[in-house]
């Protein structure tokens, strides 16, 4: 039960919350079966207009049990059922974007779950102004399924998704750049010069990234039990994180042999953190030896300049597949400048347009000649 009453403001002379009369702002209290009492503003001064809001608040937001499905209730019980049901990394993502939606609703006055609509859930999704187009796209599935959750889980908390029209942003490709030789070398001075910790580490991870192509996350949850050995020397073999698909890469004596003299069985991990923060860790230290390096760059273009040396030096674009753990269209579409054949294919394209076309006088002397 809603109880509405007016906060008299300092001007006005009245102090008992009995007193309507005047045009202080009207409030509401109700108490939550755990015994919380909660206090929101209207933002009204029409006791009438009040009313009518309480009583359409208890009638969607409060179910026939009595009980008030607040946006803060929905979202404890959401990530108490998601805490069983998906990896500690999505379910810290799921608290970002939540917890922003818990604010957000906070900072508006809506209290109930049901005041959130597709309007109000549209507003908060417009108030994302620093998120790229890739992680609102991300951020926009989560909601969608918090909401989805809430239909079909809720004990008739709501009838539809108000998140459902949402759409995600277009994400265009982006663009592939390896290193070049010459930024490869100079990245590899900047790992021998590191003056961190993980110095021996770092030196070994970026060449082992640089040979196999495995991605960041890949690369450092790695264990040496993966570096197999028969009678043509080491390879690399385990299953990629973000797709699950098996991958298997050849690797020289050296490198092998670097990554199994590390500490530990996980040498470039001590087991304690998730996949999400070993990266984040990873990707700091490497910030800073691009920075010394006077590079700008990323460690996922270690990737790309594997692919790129494999190409150059002529294996087939389904070898090279394999190896990423990718489609074959897919190297073909991110690194098709750096397969030779086709490379060679376009250029011969392109100079035959520059020999000029022979006029219409010209075509029927050679005929006359021909005959």
């Amino acid at each position: 039960m809603l109880t509405l009453f007016r906060w008299h403001t300092k001007r006005c002379p009245h102090d008992s919350r009995d007193y309507i009369k005047c045009q202080c702002p009207i409030w509401m209290d109700w108490t939550l079966p755990d015994g919380q009492r909660v206090r929101k503003s209207l933002r009204l001064k029409d006791w009438q207009a009040a009313q009518r809001r309480a009583r359409e608040m208890e009638a969607d937001g409060i179910p026939s049990a009595g009980e008030a499905v607040t946006v803060r209730k929905a979202i404890e019980a959401f990530e108490a059922d998601a805490k069983n049901a998906v990896k500690p990394s999505t379910l810290k993502q799921y608290k970002i974007i939540l917890g922003k939606l818990n604010a957000f609703a906070k900072d508006k006055g809506y209290v109930f779950l049901t005041q959130l609509g597709v309007v109000q859930v549209r507003e908060f999704r417009n108030s994302w102004t620093t998120y790229s187009p890739r992680t609102s796209g991300k951020h926009i599935e989560r909601l969608k399924r918090f909401f989805r959750w809430c239909v079909e889980n809720g004990d008739n908390w709501l009838k539809e998704s108000p998140a459902t029209p949402l759409k995600s942003p277009k994400v265009g490709d982006t663009d592939v750049i390896p290193f070049t030789e010459e930024e490869v070398e100079k990245i590899l001075k900047a790992c021998k010069a590191y003056t961190g910790p993980n110095q021996d580490r770092l030196v070994v991870l970026t060449n082992l990234m640089l040979a196999t192509g495995l991605a960041i996350g890949d690369a450092t949850m790695m264990s040496k039990n993966r570096i197999t050995k028969n009678g043509h020397g080491y390879s690399v073999e385990l299953r990629r994180a973000k797709t699950g698909t098996a991958v298997s890469c050849p690797v020289s004596d050296e490198i092998a042999e670097s990554v199994i003299a590390l500490d530990g069985e996980t040498p470039f991990w001590t087991g304690k953190s998730d996949l999400e923060d070993l990266t984040k860790n990873w990707r700091k230290i490497y910030t800073k030896v691009f920075k010394a390096a006077g590079i700008e760059g990323h460690p996922h273009q270690f990737r790309h300049t594997c692919a790129k040396r494999l190409l150059v030096k002529g294996v087939p674009t389904a070898f090279v597949a394999t190896v990423l753990g990718d489609g074959e269209e897919v190297v073909r579409r991110h690194y098709s400048k750096w397969i030779p054949e086709r490379q060679e294919a376009l250029e011969n394209a392109i100079r035959s347009t520059w020999k000029p076309i022979p006029s219409a006088d010209a075509r029927q002397t050679k005929k006359r000649q021909s005959k």
